[in-house]
């Protein structure tokens, strides 16, 4: 899970470094004429850490507290709940025009999918080490 949330953080990276760019700021002054370039910078900066910070949080959370406590029905429904409200978000973006985008709805669909099932995987691998 800590890699997956991994790939989450590297494809946030890249799809800000791909909309930091002259162009990028072009058509978001054509949407708002009276923008600056440090509303559009602190635009991209927040999406950033909106993206960026709900993946860091789980891996770290998970990381330190698995082994001790487990994954109790609280944690897949809390952590499942903010994973889903995070992918929901990220589709009403809409940059439907970045690769990065796509993948991004992947991983936090797969990331999704892995928190609300976590407890069966931890019970697959434990019965496969025996």
């Amino acid at each position: 899970m800590v890699t997956l949330c991994a790939f989450i953080v590297v494809v946030s990276t890249l799809e800000v470094l791909m909309l930091a760019n002259a162009e990028g700021f072009r058509i978001w002054k054509m949407l708002n004429p009276e923008g600056t370039a440090a509303e559009y910078s602190a635009m991209l900066l927040v999406s950033y850490l909106v993206d960026i910070l709900i993946p860091a949080g789980i891996a770290i959370y998970t990381y330190f507290s698995i082994a001790r406590l487990g994954t109790p029905r609280t944690y897949r429904l809390v952590w499942g709940a903010i994973v889903f409200l995070a992918t929901a978000r990220k589709v009403l973006t809409m940059r439907t025009q970045s690769v990065f985008w796509y993948v991004s709805l992947l991983f936090w669909g797969i990331l999704f999918l892995v928190v609300i099932n976590i407890h069966r995987l931890e019970k697959n691998s434990s019965t496969e080490r025996m």
